[in-house]
């Protein structure tokens, strides 16, 4: 009986010392940063965004920010470090709706207080969603909520000792380098562009829908969500300056708004949010929409909405030369611009038989 107690208790131990032992590795190796910085000696791949984000906002060292949705994946940090002259990380979440984007923002000015510029795609279509909408209701909050406790599922956690600890060993082992923000979460090599390719992933409602206004319930939500998620981080650091832009979409986005009876809703939204933007100091606005010759060639889209990187760099260089901004002198020209081209617009040249082979953007 003595001998069985002192098994059970010496097999406890074991389990308990090896525990230790696979979970010390994990917080060594670190995958996800949620300790610390990249060691110098392991090199690390670049790959999953909710999981390693919240680590590289809080231990990579930067000044500036490049974020969105997947509409910002294909931007290249070295090019924004050359154009603006900064260091920049980029930390994309694939669908994050603006609440999610916003309080990642808000915990990276919080833990970094070098950073002096944003650069944040606003996805068009999002402006309508309720201010506290979340896409992903699965979410590793262990990584995210400060509580040293539950960090458990992070360290003793069997799946990412695995496939993610383990990894960033092979991963150096194999003479691979640590991923860097021109690569990370860039999608390009996976698609092809142009018209046969939207033509493809667009089926295009026969009938038109008649034509909506935005109702006063909607037009609360715009001027809440806009306002909890994008004014109210501005505000609270004015030394921060926010560039944000529309992301453009496709003019195939907008035969689905018009055969929907949505395209006056839409630009009806985009109006009250530019006009509870403008008017904060450290905001910088920007809209594509009016840039015709970009939005209506097909060859610089993979679907309705998403564009290809040299759209990204085009957008970066913009920002820097101020094109395409907003203000309070301009926005109601740019507002009637837009109105008139996409509600007057011939939308069924679009399907027919026509050879899309304009190059993308000079």
């Amino acid at each position: 009986m003595q001998k069985s107690k002192k098994w059970t208790l010496c097999c406890l131990l074991t389990f308990i010392v090896a525990g230790i032992l696979l979970g010390s590795f994990t917080i060594i190796v670190d995958p996800f940063f949620h300790y610390h910085k990249p060691l110098e000696r392991l090199e690390y791949p670049l790959y999953l965004e909710r999981y390693q984000n919240d680590g590289i906002i809080n231990h990579f060292q930067y000044d500036a920010i490049l974020t969105g949705t997947s509409m910002t994946q294909n931007f290249k940090a070295s090019e924004l470090n050359e154009i603006f002259g900064v260091n920049s990380i980029k930390v994309c979440f694939s669908g994050g709706s603006y609440k999610e984007i916003n309080e990642n923002l808000e915990r990276a000015l919080n833990s970094n207080k070098d950073v002096k510029m944003i650069i944040r795609g606003l996805d068009y279509s999002f402006l309508l969603e309720d201010k506290d909408w979340m896409r992903y209701e699965t979410y590793p909050q262990y990584l995210y909520d400060n509580n040293p406790w539950n960090d458990v599922q992070y360290f003793l956690n069997k799946e990412i000792l695995f496939n993610n600890t383990a990894y960033v060993i092979n991963y150096t082992e194999e003479g691979n380098k640590t991923t860097n923000f021109d690569t990370y979460s860039n999608w390009m090599t996976s698609y092809k562009f142009g018209k046969e390719a939207l033509d493809q992933v667009y089926k295009r409602t026969p009938e038109k829908k008649e034509s909506m206004k935005l109702t006063e319930s909607e037009q609360q939500t715009v001027k809440d969500t806009v306002n909890q998620n994008i004014l109210l981080l501005a505000e609270k650091y004015p030394d921060v300056t926010f560039y944000l832009f529309f992301t453009p979409y496709s003019i195939y986005y907008w035969d689905e708004l018009n055969q929907a009876g949505l395209l006056e809703r839409q630009l009806e939204a985009e109006k009250i949010a530019i006009e509870l933007m403008l008017p904060i100091k450290n905001i910088k606005l920007f809209s594509f929409f009016d840039d015709f010759t970009l939005i209506c060639d097909l060859n610089n889209y993979k679907d309705t909405m998403h564009y290809g990187e040299w759209v990204n760099s085009k957008i970066l260089q913009w920002l820097y030369e101020d094109k395409h901004l907003l203000s309070t002198s301009n926005y109601m020209e740019y507002c009637n611009k837009v109105r008139e081209f996409y509600t007057d617009y011939n939308y069924d040249i679009l399907f027919e038989d026509i050879n899309y082979s304009n190059v993308a953007l000079e």
